[in-house]
């Protein structure tokens, strides 16, 4: 193969950032691989992404206080230890601020090294700093800017407190209200009672001195709906919560215990006008309410793309669980040896048999998908930031509106598929899985939570399937203006293409990664039609706008919502693969698109018959395609997961090492745990119970 010189530079570049993986028995299959591992990387990073995470996991590998506790840490242990990490990390200052415009990519790399050595270490340092001096700079004025100058330098931290203890997706029924009084100037924040408390704020617990407080901005006696305002929650010099605020911690979690979580409640809390994150719209000194957007709608559309911010985070933080789960479980499985042929002494790699590759590669696939997805998701979020902070956000409305609802399906989208993934890749590692040594287990409990919060699940679909549902009317007027990210294009052309059935009647045709995005297209078109003629057909029955829409969820506007980001992810995926210029990589990356493609679609078999674009066999031929796809990659697995892998020591799972020596790095474990080897202190209640049990009776 002819490399060109830049090529060849930028391999260079690759092999002094990743060395030679350790010599073992992952070799066999590694000696398979048709692509380089380390090229595969640039599908979803470049190499200052790449120099910046290396940088990073340098630092805290050499560092002391990142070292990993073999024994689990106490609640307040773990809290303090995190954070402790985190003004470590903040303080090396990886990425200037003056950085954000010229590699914005660098913040996204920065909190996908960081995950991969501990989330909760990530989520704690980008709630504190990154996420709340972006905000600021998104919806606030200059004389906010101190704020970002303050945590910039660590004197502040801050949090985001939107969910109260009785609401959390539903927006308009939060309860806590920001009254303005234009006598004094000043907002009276005030919480009616424990249910509109601020709650599961994350770093508010222990740490936060400063809060972004969602809350009903009521002026001259009108609701003028959620505003943000900057709160003054403890003093930064002895940690003391202020007069009129009541804030605590609400305890240990499922996972995620680094992070302390909090509650804050507000008893006529006065605070400045100028706490009013207010560029988007807020009142003026009379208490007249003031906004650049003529039309409300688009204010509230511009106010949803920086909202949206949280969703998108986690879209990237389930990736980064799975990513984690599945190099684990791939590389566990090619070594894991279990029976064999018939008349053979030779056992075989648990890889090799169709259950476990069907159980782990259409997850690998999906990882890929993810990664690439959500990279580029939070890069558009970024960008989105930086026109509102450079004032250029004519149309930040109907950007706005379409990153909400694209953020609505994808988050459930990405946490339910790493649910699932990281589910089975623990049962695939058998009993060795269920130790807490492969890590498995934490990363599962740590993903738990990304199903519920910044809206759970399956309401949040709502806000996705209630925007498509205005769309369909419209479909045939549809500008770029309705979707400047390309999510509706599978509306061009529908009405013909639901008239049609599917072409395509051999395995092979079911390969074909095209093949498959026409077959989503006609999918996510037909869930949209059926979808609102139920809608409507209810209401022409009687039903008001509400019930109509309740009783649709099930089996329509959830699936609707599902195969709308589905449909998305699949493509942006498809895209990336076609235009990679390294061509092995390329040919693999397909091969991926068609696994994820048809893995997605086998789950909605029954809606492409119900819609009678399957006809005979064809359904099979999907599941049959899957198979074979998994039998084609099952080779390639390892080589795909070293791409994704970070460090060994990040990883920190015994049975995810490069260098494949599952057994020996169990024994090291299991031999060199605390207490491992030793009687317990208690020796006398197993020795002499019976004595003790009769001195009881």
């Amino acid at each position: 193969m002819i490399v060109n010189e830049s090529e060849s530079v930028k391999d260079s570049q690759l092999r002094e950032l990743f060395p030679d993986l350790p010599s073992g028995p992952l070799d066999v299959y590694r000696k398979k691989a048709t692509f380089d591992w380390r090229r595969m990387k640039l599908v979803y990073d470049n190499l200052n992404t790449l120099k910046l995470k290396n940088e990073i996991w340098k630092f805290m590998r050499e560092h002391p206080l990142f070292k990993h506790s073999e024994a689990t840490l106490s609640l307040d242990e773990y809290r303090h230890l995190t954070t402790k990490r985190m003004y470590t990390i903040y303080g090396q200052n990886f990425i200037p601020l003056d950085t954000l415009g010229v590699e914005p990519r660098l913040f996204q790399a920065e909190a996908e090294a960081l995950f991969m050595f501990d989330s909760s270490l990530a989520v704690k340092i980008s709630l504190t700093f990154r996420m709340f001096a972006n905000t600021i700079q998104g919806s606030g004025r200059p004389h906010h800017y101190h704020y970002i100058g303050d945590a910039g330098q660590g004197k502040i931290g801050g949090c985001f407190a939107f969910t109260e203890a009785a609401h959390g997706s539903n927006a308009k029924g939060m309860r806590t209200t920001a009254t303005y009084c234009p006598e004094k100037k000043q907002f009276i924040l005030n919480t009616p009672d424990f249910e509109a408390a601020k709650f599961w704020v994350g770093a508010l617990g222990k740490c936060a001195t400063h809060a972004l407080v969602y809350a009903m901005l009521i002026s001259k006696g009108k609701n003028h709906g959620l505003h943000t305002f900057v709160v003054p929650i403890r003093d930064p010099e002895t940690l003391q919560p202020y007069s009129g605020v009541t804030v605590g911690d609400i305890g240990e979690k499922i996972g995620l215990n680094g992070i302390d979580n909090g509650f804050a409640m507000f008893n006529n809390y006065h605070l400045p006008k100028e706490a009013a994150l207010d560029k988007l719209g807020g009142v003026d000194d009379n208490g007249d309410y003031r906004t650049p957007f003529r039309d409300p709608n688009k204010r509230f559309g511009a106010s949803l793309g920086i909202l949206s911010g949280g969703r998108i985070m986690i879209t990237t933080i389930s990736t980064n669980y799975l990513q984690k789960a599945i190099v684990i479980a791939i590389r566990y499985s090619a070594v894991r040896k279990q029976f064999g042929p018939e008349n053979s002494s030779e056992e075989l790699p648990v890889l090799e048999y169709q259950q476990q590759q069907i159980r782990l590669l259409p997850y690998l696939a999906a990882t890929y998908a993810l990664r690439i997805f959500s990279n580029w998701f939070s890069m558009i979020h970024i960008n989105i930031a930086l026109e509102s902070i450079m004032g250029q956000s004519n149309s930040a409305a109907g950007m706005g509106i379409e990153v909400h609802a694209l953020s609505c399906a994808a988050k459930p989208v990405c946490g339910w598929l790493a649910r699932d993934g990281i589910q089975n890749c623990r049962e695939a590692c058998g009993g060795h899985g269920y130790l807490k040594a492969s890590a498995i287990g934490d990363l599962r409990n740590d993903n738990d939570a990304n199903c519920t919060y910044e809206g759970e699940n399956s309401l949040l679909l709502q806000q996705t399937s209630n925007w498509l549902l205005k769309v369909w009317p419209r479909r045939h007027k549809l500008t770029v203006e309705d979707t400047p990210l390309g999510s509706l294009h599978f509306l061009n052309g529908a009405d013909e293409l639901l008239t049609d059935t599917c072409r395509w009647n051999r395995i092979e045709d079911m390969m074909e990664p095209s093949n498959l995005i026409i077959i989503y297209k006609w999918l996510t078109a037909y869930t949209l039609k059926t979808t609102y003629e139920k809608v409507e057909k209810l209401k022409n029955e009687g039903r008001d706008n509400f019930q109509a829409k309740n009783e649709s969820q099930s089996y329509n506007a959830v699936t609707l919502s599902i195969v709308y980001g589905e449909n998305f992810i699949l493509n942006h995926f498809y895209n990336t693969a076609i235009k990679f210029e390294d061509i092995q990589c390329r040919n693999v990356l397909l091969q991926l698109v068609a696994l994820y493609g048809g893995f997605l679609l086998e789950k909605h078999i029954a809606t492409l018959y119900i819609g009678g674009y399957f006809k005979g066999e064809q359904g099979l031929m999907i599941r049959e395609a899957v198979l074979r796809l998994c039998s084609v990659l099952a080779p390639q697995a390892p080589s795909l997961v070293d791409t994704l892998a970070p460090p060994d020591w990040c990883l920190n799972s015994v049975l995810g090492n490069a260098d494949g020596e599952v057994y020996k790095h169990i024994q090291n474990n299991v031999l060199t745990y605390p207490g491992a080897l030793t009687r317990p202190e208690w020796w006398r209640d197993v020795v002499y119970w019976d004595t003790y049990a009769k001195s009881k009776l």
